[in-house]
This record gives structure tokens, sequence and C-alpha cells, in this order.
């Protein structure tokens, strides 16, 4: 391998490493531009709440502060709801165990019963994995009555049902709140909660209600608003995952809001489909299917904080409404884990919401990888050993492009007496056009391409950053287990250190440290290519050797280790493939020989008048220009 090939490896290196930084960091630099373009506006938003309801104001005068604005706007009936005491009720289907509040109607938290939390899973607990509970969430209407506003989390619905704990035995299970103006105008939320489903719907009833809310209004404010806690094993890689993404209609791509530290807000007047707000493998889904005038924002928390709390995610979103028509709103939950297949099947392109990534990446992981990853699945238990397989046909699907990279590897090594005696032939640095000239017209003689070996390692591209994206984000790896590592959706620990170290962490990844290791060996197996080197080309071999696989070793660190288990497979088998293409498949002296036969022939029909190439019409050039050079010189002379 010689000089341009060693450069074209260093900038292959460069944009691996280059778009695995962009791809961790890809958006919060974005997120805070456009923060900064939306805190004006949050702070004037700021000072009317606090102008509206100050913080400090005391429960009891709030709470009497709300029953004169509901007496004034609703009547007697309505404001002896904003005494009572919180009643819950809790409905399990096969999937999910949700439980409702009476106060302000609502759904009080969310249970996944076939998951559980890392703690919970590393001690072998099998209680069901809470997405959020209690105080940790919000969703309520604001009312444009016609004296004041109200806001419906104030109040304590009645509730329709008389059981607090239900099964779905049937199809579905309805569960209405409601919540009167007086003895004939209600407003009613009616929750369906289906057998075998993650999704709850919700009707939303205006019985009466014209008398009460203002003619004018032509539309309700919604709210929702969520606590997402720490859940998986990595707090860092699990708060970069979480962010917000929403669809607009008739798209079939999504958009989202991520970042791992600070605050972002998006302010989308248009109609959206739905916001999804999203832990890294579980989401909830609000389904609005036309809200206006969104207002989507999150907050994130540092990794110190006593509640382990990752995001507070809120959306405030408008739906169209008419109160002369007692007309209802539909909206729909969704409580799904971040699973490919079971995202799809559920419909609305929810499945975009996990980031295999765009354009051919995500047609390699959508229509290659997820597949074979399941029928593996399906006849292998042990995930380690999957990503085993998958690893051996992916590089039994590459050989064509090894054999041809490492061919012509081959070809640059065995010509390379030939370079080196052009080289000296031309030893003043004035002479590099020429010695690059007679280079150039070796390899064209032999049929060597300059870039053979680095071609078909671009080509391998598409899919190396294609598993760059599906590992940390595949469901399938979520607390399966392999060898030392007890989740290879996050990062193993061999060793875990007393202290953090920047830009590394503070624990020792076993199998990051040997895809660090095999990356060394690989790397000077290809520079025995060569041959010897000069002083030049020792300091890029030295960035090739050992720079990189260290940059990677802290890069790689805190990632999947499903991810750097698969590097690490796949740079030991291009080990053996090497080692075993040299020792049985290359024959280096035949190889010359035939080169040097190519050249021959090439000599010799030298004179058949042919179409010349680019190069060869480029070197025709620069001949003439150095022949008018010298003519120039010669008559400066005279």
């Amino acid at each position: 391998m010689d000089k341009n090939t060693s450069i074209g490896l260093l900038l292959i290196a460069a944009i691996l490493g280059g778009y695995m930084w962009w791809s961790a960091k890809n958006t919060e630099a974005y997120n805070k531009e456009r923060q900064r373009i939306y805190d004006s506006i949050g702070k004037i938003e700021q000072v009317h709440e606090e102008v509206r309801q100050p913080e400090t104001e005391p429960d009891s005068t709030k709470q009497r502060r709300l029953k004169n604005i509901a007496v004034e706007s609703l009547g007697e009936l309505m404001a002896s709801h904003l005494d009572g005491s919180e009643e819950l009720y809790t409905v399990e289907n096969e999937k999910l165990i949700i439980t409702f509040s009476n106060k302000g109607g609502r759904i009080w938290s969310v249970e996944f019963k076939d998951y559980q939390n890392y703690n919970d899973f590393k001690e072998n607990n099998k209680k069901p994995l809470k997405m959020f509970y209690g105080d940790e969430n919000n969703f309520s209407l604001k009312l444009f009555t016609n004296t004041q506003d109200i806001i419906t989390s104030d109040f304590y619905f009645e509730s329709r049902i008389h059981e607090h704990n239900l099964s779905v035995t049937s199809d579905s299970v309805k569960i209405p709140f409601r919540l009167y103006a007086d003895s004939v105008s209600y407003m009613e939320f009616v929750y369906t909660v289906y057998k075998d489903k993650y999704n709850v719907g919700l009707n939303i009833n205006f019985v009466g209600m014209d008398k009460h809310i203002d003619s004018r209004a032509t539309s309700v404010d919604v709210n929702w608003k969520l606590n997402f806690s720490q859940q998986e094993k990595g707090f860092s890689n699990e708060n970069t995952y979480t962010n917000i993404a929403y669809k607009y209609p008739g798209e079939t791509s999504i958009e989202d809001i991520s970042g791992s530290k600070g605050s972002a807000t998006e302010n989308i007047a248009t109609k959206l489909e739905w916001i999804n707000f999203k832990q890294h493998f579980f989401s909830a889904i609000i389904y609005t299917n036309g809200s206006v005038n969104n207002k989507l924002n999150f907050v994130s928390y540092d990794e110190n904080n006593l509640e382990k709390r990752l995001k507070t995610i809120e959306a405030n979103f408008q739906m169209e409404f008419n109160s002369k028509k007692n007309s209802n709103i539909l909206l729909g939950f969704y409580f799904l884990p971040n699973h490919f297949g079971t995202l799809h099947s559920y419909g609305h392109s929810f499945e975009k919401i996990i980031p295999l990534g765009g354009s051919i990446i995500g047609i390699i992981n959508r229509v290659i990888v997820i597949p074979v990853v399941n029928f593996l699945q399906n006849y292998i238990g042990s995930f380690g050993l999957v990503i085993l397989l998958l690893t051996l046909i992916i590089k039994i699907l590459l050989i064509p492009l090894t054999w041809k990279s490492y061919l012509s590897s081959a070809k640059m090594k065995v010509l390379k007496p030939e370079v080196d005696k052009i080289g000296a032939k031309y030893p003043d640095s004035k002479d590099a056009m020429k010695k690059q000239q007679e280079t150039m017209a070796l390899y064209k003689k032999t049929g060597v391409s300059m870039f053979g070996g680095c071609l078909p390692m671009l080509l391998q591209f598409p899919i190396l950053f294609a598993l760059f994206r599906f590992f940390p984000s595949s469901f399938e790896l979520r607390q399966k287990n392999f060898l030392w590592a007890d989740d290879l959706s996050a990062y193993d620990s061999v060793f875990d250190l007393p202290f953090s170290i920047p830009f590394y962490g503070d624990h020792v990844s076993l199998f990051t440290l040997l895809m660090a290791v095999a990356m060394i060996v690989q790397s000077k197996i290809m520079m025995s290519q060569q041959g010897g080197v000069n002083a030049q080309m020792k300091q890029m071999n030295m960035m090739m050797v050992y720079v990189m696989p260290i940059f990677m070793l802290a890069f790689f660190n805190n990632y999947s280790s499903g991810l750097t288990y698969y590097y690490f497979l796949s740079n030991l088998i291009t080990i053996v493939q090497n080692l075993v293409i040299r020792k049985y498949f290359v024959d280096e002296k035949a190889l010359l020989k035939q080169l040097n036969e190519r050249a021959a022939k090439h000599g010799s029909s030298s004179n058949t008048k042919k179409k010349m190439s680019f190069t060869e019409r480029l070197m025709q050039k620069q001949r003439e220009l150095d022949r008018l050079q010298k003519q120039q010189a010669k008559n400066r002379k005279k």
C-alpha cells in the first residue's frame, strides 16, 4: 500500500470519525440557535404567566380564586368540583396497566407489563416498567368561558364506573369521567382501553356547554406534559435518545427536536398529525389528526439530579371546536415500545421514530439488517451469537470488495521497487511532476489503479454507518446479556473507575478496548503491505495505527456494547481474511510476473492508434507545457 492509499485510508477514517461525532452531536448547535430565537418569546410568556398566577400563591388562596372564577363563569355546581379527593381507577389489558384519576379526568400512570427498568432487570425483579405516574404528567384542557378561562386539571370529575380495578376481558372497556356545569350541561372524557393493544382512545364530549363556553371560541387549548426519569443503564445515552418527534399530515417523514443538554422549543403553526414524547426505548404518542398552533419544548436535567430525571417534555396545542354544535374532540394515546415491527403495525409512520438513518443508510437497516436480525432471533436465543452471525453474513456479502481491495494493495506492494527506482531517478523536488508522470505511466502500463484499494472500502461505508445507527437504537438489544455485558443496548463495564475521565467516562468497556486492539492489529497488517517507508509515511502510519484507535476507544466507551462487539468482530474477521488471502490466494511473484506481462503487452501495442484516456491527455498537456517552458527559458538567455 503506497502513500496515496494511506492518505485515502486516513481520509476514510476521518470521515468515519467525523460522521460519528456529528451523529452524536448533530442537533445541539441547531437547538441552541433555535432556543436563542425563542428566548424572548418565552420570557414574555413567563411574565404573563407570573402576572396571572404568582408562583408564591398559597394553595388556599389559589383554591378560593379558582372557585370564584368557576362560580362566576359556570355556577355553583361546577365550583363545587374544585373540592374533592383523588380517586384512582386501574385498568389492565394484555400489555399495559393504566391508572386513571378523577382529578382532571386524566391518565395517572402507564406501566408496561412485559418490560422492566434496568435496576429491576438486574435484580431479576419482574415489576412492570412505569413509564410515568402521579404528578410526573399533566393532561388538561383550557376552556374559554363567557367570563373567565378555566383549566380542567383543577377540577374533580365524576367517575361513571364503580370498580377501581378492571381487566379488559372483551374487546374493550370504556372509562368515562364527567364534569357538570349545571344539571344538564357537562363535559365528558371517555377513554377506551383495548384488550390487546398499546393505544387508548379519548373522546371528549361537550353536552349543553354552548351556553357556558364563549360563542366566539373556535378552539380548545390542550396541554400535555410528561417527566421522564431514567429507565436504562446509561443516563447520558438514554438522555441523548430522549426527544420530541412529530409528523405533518400527508407526509411520510417525521421531524424531531433533540439534544442532551439545556432546553429547546419549537413553534409549529400548521397542523400536526401526531406528537411523540420519546424516551430511548419507549414512546408516548398523542394522535391529534389536526392540532394547530403547536408549541413543543423540553428541558434536560443534569446527570447528578436526585430524581434521575432525564427530561421534562411538554406540548401545547389547539384543537378545532364549535360550542354551538356541541362538537366532540377525538384524540388517541399510544404507549409503545420502540420496536420497529410493533411501531410499524400501528401505521401512521410511527416506525420512523427509530433513528435508523436516511436515504441509503435507512434502506439498508429496514430492508436488510432488521429482517436478517428478526430471522436469526427466531432460531437463536443468544443475541451475542445473532450479532456474530450477522457479522459473518455481512462479511461474506462483502468478499468481492474485500478481495478487490486486498488485490489492489498487493499490486501496489509488488510494484513498489519500481516506484522506488523512479523516485531515485528524480531525487530533486523540482522534478516531482516528472516523477509523478512516470509513476502514473507505470500504473497505466500494469493496469494498477492508485485508488483501487480505497474505493472498495468506501463502498462498504453505508453498511458501517447503517449498523452505527441500528445497534444503539435497537429495541432487540435491550436487556440482552452476552459474556460480561449485562445489557447489549448499553455500555459494558469490567471495571468502574472512582473518577470520571473527560471524553472517556468512569468505567472501562472491554468490548471497546478489544475493538481498539483489533483496529491496531489490522492497521499493522495493512501497513506491512508497504515495505520500506520514508519519514513522512512513518508519521502517517503512526496516525493510522495508534491515533485513530485511541480516538475510537474514547468515543465508543459509553456506546452500546452490541455496537462495539460488532466492530470488534468485524475487525477480527477482516484480519483473518487478509491473512488467509495472503497465504493461500495471492502469490506475489506470480502477480508481479502478470503485471510485467501486461506492461510488455501494453508497450508492444503502444503504437496502435486509440483514443487517449483523460490521464494520458493530461500527461501529454504537461509534456507540452514543459517543452514550451524550456523553449521560453532558452529564448530569454539569447
